[in-house]
């Protein structure tokens, strides 16, 4: 387990060669930079306008390429997301970068394209909404406008729902009882809508009309030129040409789909330019020399100085940091524990005088997810899944490889505790021997049942989880007695190790036998481990009476404390217990039929469809709990946090990656 020591690193080079610089910062990815004082002579440039022509830009390309995946998707297989970034050479990415204008040009030219289709697609929709409005007058053989003759006004209109002539006239004999001078014509009618033609003297029109709109009435779309079935034929042939003329600009579309992979290297080329500008306000320069600040691993400081040197004719300082300075924190771990160091960065990450808890945390994250898990049938799948992935995916990205080599270990943990609980699928092997194989039973637990001997397993339970405390408890001892405190890391573990252990076999006497020989000793342990206590955990205070009442306090606190703790590991117990029980209740449920083919079907689904569920449920389950185990019990014991993740100015990049080249 370590942290890796962090430099600090300062540069001065050439105002004309710092796009060449960042170029390189940005590829190796091992610079954090900081915001440094700004001395006379020197400034900060804005860059703002840049970032805000690289947005438009990218706001292009990503449009382009959502536009042709929606359009002409491409079916990726599940096992596309283990697919690492495609790797490019500096060679390769400048070629690239030389044929970025002509992409924008092409994507653009897709956006306006699509822009056209889409205000086409709105056309169609148009014209087919005129075509539905003018559907029912498609009878009337004159133009849909309201009109007049020398004496006679006539109005085109329509009722919601269905409405005789005679409920019309009768509602205007009402109303108008002194004008009986109208005609009416139904053009067509429905349960949604009744279309009219309305005839009335031209004074008397605008009285009419007002009495219908009391009913409902709403005047028809006007087609003064056309008859309705003039202009549904006109109107049907603008759709079909909108129609022809929005294929004719999807299939220009379609002939640029050939450009996704070049759509990817633009929005990562966008990408790398927008976060170098923003680097490059952190970057203070005078008229001739820019300067910049940050932090690098101690690992690639050497190697990074003499190449910026050399190549860039660059004043490299690598220092160590000030000790008020808040430098940043880089975890590196081996294969075992680095695929739990997203575990740790969950949590916290470790603080200046913190270690590095990731290492110490790995085998018990492991022991316990696989106890809590606890089915061997389980774990072999977790094995074989992510074993395959890594022995056919080796060149993973890294976050995907750490994931894969987590789930591996846990499920080699898991098929070790299911063995040890004769757990295989539940009781998967006894099911199919008795009930189809007509063979009896056989053990297929290593060290016990979890059913048959609950007590027992609790109690292991609850040692396990002493010794995982302990091991925090040493942990934090240790790392005092590194940074010189030595009497403190004496006071914070042996009184506590005395106190406990003395108090452990009165515990456990509470769920099982314990020698008396182990009592006996207990008690003398006990009063030492007590003493110690109320002696050095008030040291802190000045006065005696302090130290006396922090002493016992914290007899109190100790006491308290543990008991909680060891009690949280009744955890491990119940969940590997109740994986173990559903497992057993799917089989059970499978063979309930008694003809013996439809039990073997039976069997077969319920299996599959059950254990599946079982298993998903538990996996969040162990995962969820394991790692409450390390955060609250095993952290609280050492573990301070609050440090600040290392992160270097470098490539984030969502599709290529630059290869590693021999620098020298």
């Amino acid at each position: 387990m370590a942290k890796l020591k962090i430099m600090s690193i300062e540069l001065a080079a050439h105002k004309s060669r710092k796009n060449e610089v960042m170029d390189y910062l940005q590829k190796k990815g091992a610079v954090e930079l900081s915001l440094p004082e700004v001395s006379d002579g020197m400034s900060f440039t804005d860059y703002s306008d840049d970032r805000t022509d690289i947005q438009r830009k990218e706001a292009v390309i990503v449009s382009a390429g959502d536009i042709l995946s929606k359009l002409f998707p491409v079916k990726k297989p599940l096992t596309a997301m283990l697919e690492p970034r495609k790797e490019v050479s500096d060679a390769e990415f400048l070629l690239m970068k030389k044929e970025f204008s002509e992409i924008f040009i092409q994507c653009k030219e897709i956006v306006d394209l699509h822009s056209e289709m889409t205000g086409l697609k709105a056309d169609m929709i148009r014209y087919e909404t005129l075509i539905d409005e003018l559907t029912p007058w498609k009878g009337i053989d004159i133009p849909l406008e309201s009109g007049f003759t020398k004496n006679v006004a006539y109005i085109l209109g329509s009722f919601r729902g269905k409405i005789t002539k005679e409920e019309i006239l009768g509602v205007l004999a009402k109303e108008l009882p002194e004008n009986p001078r109208i005609e009416i014509e139904i053009a067509s009618s429905d349960d949604d809508e009744t279309c009219v033609v309305v005839f009335a003297y031209k004074d008397e029109c605008e009285e009419v009309e007002n009495v219908l709109r009391s009913i409902g009435f709403m005047r028809a779309p006007e087609c003064p030129d056309r008859t309705p079935s003039e202009e549904i034929k006109r109107l049907k042939a603008e759709r079909e040409k909108a129609h022809k003329a929005a294929d004719e600009c999807k299939d220009k579309i379609g002939e640029k789909a050939d450009l996704r992979e070049k759509i990817e290297f633009a929005k990562d080329y966008l990408s790398l330019c927008r976060d170098k500008f923003s680097a490059f306000e952190k970057i203070p320069e005078s008229e001739r020399v820019f300067y910049l600040k940050g932090y690098i691993p101690k690992r690639d400081a050497e190697k990074a100085a003499s190449y910026l040197e050399k190549h860039f004719d660059a004043a490299v300082i690598i220092s160590e940091p000030q000790d008020d300075e808040d430098v940043p924190v880089l975890l590196s771990n081996n294969f075992f524990a680095a695929p739990l160091e997203g575990i740790t960065g969950m949590y916290s990450l470790p603080g200046k005088f913190d270690p590095d808890p990731t290492g110490i945390m790995a085998f018990f994250y492991y022991f316990f997810f696989g106890m809590m898990l606890s089915d061997a049938g389980y774990g072999l799948m977790m094995v074989l899944a992510t074993g395959g992935v890594l022995l056919f995916k080796r060149n993973m990205e890294k976050k995907m490889k750490n994931m894969c080599l987590m789930y591996f270990f846990c499920g080699i943990s898991t098929v070790f505790w299911g063995a040890m609980y004769g757990s295989w699928f539940g009781d998967m092997i006894n099911v199919i021997r008795t009930e189809f194989l007509n063979l009896p039973e056989i053990r297929l637990y290593i060290w016990m049942e979890p059913v048959n001997s609950l007590m027992e397993l609790m109690v292991y339970c609850f040692l396990f989880g002493l010794v995982h405390l302990f091991v925090g408890v040493g942990v934090k001892a240790v790392s005092e007695w590194k940074n010189g405190d030595r009497f403190g890391a004496f006071c914070d573990s042996v009184p506590t190790y005395l106190t406990i252990l003395g108090i452990a076999p009165i515990f456990f006497g509470l769920f099982t036998e314990v020698p008396p020989v182990l009592s006996k000793i207990g008690t003398p342990v006990l009063i030492v481990g007590l003493i110690l206590v109320i002696l050095t955990a008030g040291r802190s205070s000045k006065s005696i009476v302090g130290k006396l009442g922090g002493g016992l306090y914290e007899v109190y606190n100790l006491i308290g404390g543990y008991l909680g703790d060891v009690l949280s590991y009744a955890r491990l117990l119940a969940l590997g217990l109740s994986t173990g029980v559903i497992a057993e209740v799917m089989n059970m449920l499978g063979v309930l039929p008694s003809n013996k083919i439809l039990k073997l079907i039976m069997f077969i689904f319920v299996a599959i469809i059950g254990h599946i569920a079982n298993f998903a449920i538990n996996v969040i389950g162990a995962y969820v709990h394991t790692n409450r185990l390390q955060y609250v019990e095993f952290f609280g014991k050492f573990y301070e946090g609050g440090g600040r993740a290392f992160v270097p100015f470098e490539a984030k990049t969502q599709y290529i990656k630059f290869k590693e080249e021999n620098q020298s």
